[in-house]
């Protein structure tokens, strides 16, 4: 995605600008590179405030709410990315930073707001596409989830993460053939990605084939045998299976492994 802070750094070519702006916009820039956001945060109001074009103020407001996001202030984060728009409202980076923030505070319906509007603007924005997908998967709006997820296969047939979402969509519908088919061939084009067969493992699970959902958390547990979750998901299974001890011993692994 786009919402590096260089973006926000460069949102716009400053010209004949205050002797003062200027070098409270420098200095700004300085604090950031060194993460030192709080003295930035200093620099940017105070240029936000000396700032007499939209130009500069968009310019000041955004670099200001990033400075205020690093330093995990999101509410006043989000009041001066709606500042820099008050006085930007075409540059696409600041509606990907606000969205981000709204995601963080919960405010779910306004995120997507935000991204039905840059995607209006970038219809090819692959990570735009990728969380509007996902705030519509986690409605339940899942043909609009697949239309998202189309798009970007459209862009990038070969785009595992997309594919394997998309089939995770199969699987809220409970359309399980189709699931396990395009899980399997994930699987067969990664055979050593431990995600894909926990993944098969859920629905296999879900479908009642409990011996079958073992068998593939111990293939992702052998892929990646240090992966405390896996134990755990192991000792549940166990346990449904009746194998009591073999759970017990699984939980201990699990405990074992977190302690590392």
């Amino acid at each position: 995605m786009r919402t590096t802070f260089s973006l926000l750094l460069s949102l716009m070519t400053l010209t004949a600008v205050s002797q003062n702006f200027a070098e409270l916009c420098n200095e700004g820039i300085k604090q950031i590179t060194n993460k030192n956001y709080e003295k930035a945060q200093l620099l940017f109001a105070e240029a936000a405030a000396t700032g007499t074009t939209n130009e500069e103020k968009a310019y000041a407001h955004a670099n200001l709410a990033y400075s205020q996001q690093m330093c995990g202030d999101l509410v006043n984060a989000l009041r001066n990315y709606n500042s820099a728009i008050s006085h930007d409202s075409t540059e696409i980076a600041l509606f990907l930073q606000r969205a981000n923030i709204y995601l963080r505070l919960d405010s779910t319906e306004k995120a997507l707001k935000d991204y039905n509007r840059i995607l209006e603007k970038e219809p090819y924005n692959s990570g735009a596409l990728y969380i509007r997908a996902g705030i519509h998967a986690g409605a339940g709006n899942l043909d609009a989830a697949k239309r998202d997820y189309k798009a970007l296969l459209a862009m990038d047939p070969d785009d595992a993460n997309a594919r394997l979402r998309f089939a995770m969509l199969y699987l809220k519908e409970k359309k399980y053939n189709e699931c396990l088919m395009l899980l399997g061939l994930l699987i067969e084009e990664s055979p050593g990605n431990a995600a894909l067969y926990i993944a098969r493992s859920n629905v296999e699970r879900e479908m009642g084939y409990r011996e079958l959902a073992l068998m593939d958390v111990e293939k992702a547990i052998n892929i990646e045998p240090g992966n405390a979750g896996y134990y755990k998901l192991k000792a549940i299974l166990l346990e449904e299976c009746g194998k009591k001890d073999a759970a017990k011993k699984s939980r201990k692994n699990y405990i074992n492994f977190r302690r590392v």
